[in-house]
């Protein structure tokens, strides 16, 4: 039941219609019956599942807010570590001690034992471990009631996908004397055609054309190779930015105020500032849990660089458990080390802090994300290892290969408003025109996260506007949409 599918715009409008006209002491029990409907819908089996963990970890809460015990919040991270542990990550520890002592049974563990991931399971045990460990850092703080703790885990808007909530992101909501409001209809609205657009025009339309580099790197050369990577950002960010889009405005038409996860992450002129606006509720959580905890930067500036670099290696497990994701966060905790060395110690500043500076640093700062990408995008260390030597060695072939097609007929044939397009062919460049049209979505949506107030000087032709960009978006739905995937983070 995905946020862009017909089953779930039956389930939500039901959900709607009941949520506002019945009592108001009633909604909020009534929505957890829906996050129940909602994931057990998808994953019914571990539906039971869901409800003990969740009872177990309101039970340690309580122990920690009663006090009895410092152990409680221990054995409350512990208990949802093995939780995440077993089921996500036990084929990936067996498969590496098999790997390292050299033994074939460990290494054939799925051969031997079958283990289903449950759904969601990375998001909620982050969300639950982060309110164990608030209980015990604020004493002082309101101690959360049953109904509400349950709501604040099953709530379903950002149950299957974050944004990663902490009790203060959520528990406000409750307080406040929820009623349907026109300027959240209106931000929700925004919002949802937000997330559409992203998804279906620009998500979708890029997995099935990069698809096939992918499966096949060998047949394609280095710039294709290269390429690829730089749409497979694109297309990553628009997918899980559309799909925070989508539960920020299904939260908003039931009158609940959720965290935004990206602040136009590419406009980015340091590492660690893309970091800090890409997936922001992630990176706030492997701050405040783990670089922090581990002593952050106040044990020196070598053990800052280390746990810096435990941080994004533990980081990119959480994502998924592969050598892929291990080489994806040792790649980024070795530039966010080596940035702090070159910027902060070493007081290096290669270029100006001009406009044009700025943007060439954004555009670095993109290249080495949509290489990172090639790793994340990698469903096996081979297939990791397959595209970074394919780089490096395949012949480049496109622009021979353009020249020489009919005097630049290439072009023209490939473009889908004049010729039609052909199924896109990344080594021929041909139907790089619908790319053009994504990437400039892409920079429109991007410009209006990084300056949101720029929406403000628009109200006034909310009417014409929402007329002109419903026709844009049913011409290019109509160009560009395919049948839709689903959201990548979905299966974390």
């Amino acid at each position: 039941m995905l946020f862009n599918s017909i089953p779930f715009l039956f389930f939500f409008v039901i959900v709607y219609l009941f949520y506002w006209n019945i009592p108001s002491r009633f909604r909020f029990n009534f929505l957890i019956v829906a996050g129940l409907f909602f994931y057990g819908f998808f994953s019914f089996p571990f539906l039971i599942h869901f409800l003990v963990v969740i009872s177990i970890n309101y039970f340690l809460y309580r122990k920690i807010r009663n006090k009895e015990s410092d152990q409680y919040v221990k054995i409350a991270v512990v208990f949802n570590l093995i939780n995440l542990g077993f089921f996500k990550y036990f084929y990936f520890f067996t498969t590496f001690i098999g790997d390292v002592i050299g033994s074939e049974l460990l290494k054939k563990a799925p051969d031997w034992i079958s283990i289903t991931l449950p759904l969601a399971i990375s998001f909620y045990s982050f969300q639950m471990i982060a309110a164990a460990v608030d209980a015990h850092r604020d004493a002082s703080g309101e101690t959360i009631g049953v109904r509400d703790y349950f709501l604040f885990v099953m709530f379903f808007p950002v149950l299957i996908a974050g944004p990663i909530m902490r009790t203060t992101d959520f528990l406000p909501n409750l307080s406040k004397n929820i009623e349907p409001d026109r300027g959240q209809i209106y931000r929700a609205c925004f919002l949802l055609m937000s997330g559409l657009i992203k998804k279906i025009l620009i998500a979708d339309p890029i997995a099935g054309r990069i698809s096939p580099v992918f499966a096949n790197p060998s047949e394609y050369d280095n710039f294709s190779l290269f390429m690829s990577g730089i749409f497979y950002t694109l297309q990553v960010y628009s997918d899980f930015s559309g799909l925070t889009d989508m539960a920020r405005s299904i939260a908003l038409f039931l009158g609940f105020e959720i965290p935004e996860n990206f602040y136009a992450p590419f406009f980015s002129t340091s590492g660690r500032e893309l970091w800090r606006r890409w997936h922001a509720t992630l990176s706030n959580w492997l701050r405040d849990y783990i670089y922090f905890p581990l002593g952050g930067n106040r044990k020196g500036e070598f053990r800052s660089h280390i746990n810096l670099f435990i941080t994004m290696v533990l980081g990119g497990l959480w994502h998924g458990a592969d050598y892929t994701f291990v080489a994806w966060g040792a790649y980024w905790g070795a530039l966010l080390a080596i940035e702090r060395i070159f910027v902060d110690k070493l007081k290096i500043s290669i270029l100006p802090g001009n406009l044009f500076t700025k943007v060439l640093q954004s555009l670095l700062i993109f290249v080495l994300f949509s290489i990172s990408a090639l790793m994340f995008r990698s469903n096996s260390a081979s297939l990791m290892v397959d595209l970074f030597a394919g780089i490096f060695t395949n012949d480049v072939g496109f622009l021979s290969q353009s020249i020489a097609s009919a005097n630049g007929g290439w072009l023209v044939s490939g473009m889908s408003l004049v010729g039609g397009g052909d199924v896109f062919q990344m080594n021929s460049l041909k139907n790089l025109e619908s790319f053009v049209y994504m990437y400039i979505m892409f920079l429109i949506f991007h410009y209006f996260q990084y300056k949101p107030e720029s929406l403000n000087k628009f109200k006034k032709y909310s009417f014409v506007l929402s007329l002109v960009l419903g026709i844009i978006t049913i011409f290019m739905i109509t160009t560009l949409s395919q049948d839709g995937d689903a959201f990548i983070y979905y299966r974390f």
